[in-house]
C-alpha cells in the first residue's frame, strides 16, 4: 500500500499528530496501543479498501510530536476524552468508526463517554487498558517503579528483546510459524530504536500502574462505562496476558450495548494471529447493521468456528 500522509493540529490535546489514509468509503479511525504506532494496524487496514482508514500516531509514538509537560492521571484522562473528537475535527470529519486496542481502547471508550455523538460504531481487540481486572502482568509492576521503568525504557532495544516482548503478550505461536514475519519484527525494531515510542509510552504507563498496587482502576470505572452508549464488539484474544474471556465478559457486562467474540489461540493483537477472520468480522460489524444488532442483543461468544456468534 502506498498511504496518503498528512500532519494535523489537534487543538484539546496539544500536539501534531501523524495520519496515514488507506481505502475509501466509510471512516474508520485507527487506536494503536502502547509502545507501537499506527503501523501496526498496516496489515489489517489492508484488508479493509472499501473504508477510509485514518490511521494515527499518537502523540509521542511513531512520527508524532510527543506532549510537552508533566502527564499526571487527570490529563491523560483528558487526552483519553478528547482525543477523538480532536482528530476528527482537524480531519474535517462530524463521525466515524472506530478500531481500537490495548492503550488506544482506554482513550476509544473514555472517548466514547465524553462525545458518543461522534462515534459510529466500535470495533475493540482484547484487553482496554484501564478496564477492571484482577491481574497485571508482573512486567508492567516492575516498570512501573521510580527511576527502573526509566532505564527499562532506555535501553537499546534488540532483535533477541522485540520477540521477546511479542511472546510477553501472547504470540508465542505466531512467532514460531511466521505469522509475524521477518519484516513485521525490523519494523518495529527500527520504530524502537529511531523514534520516542518507548520512552513517551512509559510516561502514560506510570499514571496507569503502580509496584504494590497495580492496575489504578479509577482511570476506567464502572460509572464512566455505563454512560458508553456507542454499539462496541469485543476481539478477545483467547490468550491475552492482561485478561481472558472471563475478563471480558465482565467488561461487557459493564456497557450497555457491547458484545463479544473470543478468538481462539490468539494473543493481546488477536489481528496478528487470526488475520483473516478478524478482518471479516470488523468489516461484518462496521457495515453490517442488522448483524451489528444481533450481536449486541445476544452478548455473542463466538470463535472462528462459530461463524453464527451463539452466545
Amino acid at each position: 500500500m502506498r498511504p496518503a500522509e498528512q500532519r494535523i493540529h489537534l487543538q484539546r490535546t496539544g500536539a501534531d499528530v501523524r495520519v496515514q489514509e488507506v481505502g475509501a468509503g466509510p471512516p474508520i479511525l485507527f487506536v494503536h496501543g502502547a509502545n507501537t504506532s499506527g503501523a501496526s494496524w498496516i496489515a489489517l487496514s489492508a484488508r479493509l479498501p472499501d473504508f477510509r482508514c485514518l490511521i494515527v500516531d499518537r502523540p509521542g509514538t511513531g512520527l508524532s510530536v510527543p506532549l510537552s509537560g508533566r502527564l499526571d492521571a487527570e490529563r491523560v484522562a483528558r487526552l483519553g476524552d478528547d482525543f477523538v473528537a480532536d482528530v476528527l475535527d482537524a480531519l474535517a470529519i462530524s463521525e466515524a468508526h472506530l478500531v481500537a486496542t490495548s492503550l488506544g481502547g482506554y482513550i476509544a471508550l473514555r472517548s466514547a463517554a465524553a462525545h458518543g455523538d461522534r462515534l459510529l460504531r466500535m470495533v475493540q481487540f482484547s484487553w482496554p487498558v484501564g478496564a477492571p481486572t484482577a491481574w497485571v502482568p508482573m512486567v508492567m509492576r516492575i516498570s512501573a517503579i521510580p527511576g527502573l521503568g526509566r532505564l527499562m525504557a532506555s535501553l537499546p532495544a534488540t532483535n533477541r528483546s522485540v520477540r521477546m516482548m511479542f511472546r510477553q503478550i501472547g504470540h508465542r505461536a505466531s512467532l514460531e510459524d511466521g505469522r509475524i514475519t521477518r519484516v513485521d519484527l525490523d519494523a518495529y525494531l527500527a520504530l524502537l530504536r529511531e523514534t520516542p515510542t518507548l520512552r513517551e509510552d512509559h510516561r502514560i504507563a506510570r499514571v496507569f500502574v503502580s509496584p504494590r498496587h497495580g492496575l489504578n482502576r479509577a482511570l476506567l470505572s464502572i460509572e464512566l462505562l455505563g454512560q458508553v452508549d456507542t454499539p462496541i464488539h469485543f476481539l478477545w484474544g483467547e490468550h491475552d496476558p492482561f485478561g481472558g474471556p472471563a475478563t471480558g465478559r465482565l467488561l461487557v457486562e459493564a456497557l450497555s450495548r457491547a458484545s463479544l467474540e473470543v478468538v481462539p489461540d490468539a494473543g493481546h493483537a488477536p489481528w496478528l494471529d487470526q488475520l483473516d477472520f478478524c478482518a471479516s468480522r470488523v468489516r461484518e460489524y462496521l457495515s453490517d447493521g442488522a448483524s451489528g444488532s444481533a450481536h449486541e442483543a445476544a452478548g455473542a461468544v463466538a470463535t472462528p468456528g462459530d461463524r453464527g456468534g451463539q452466545p
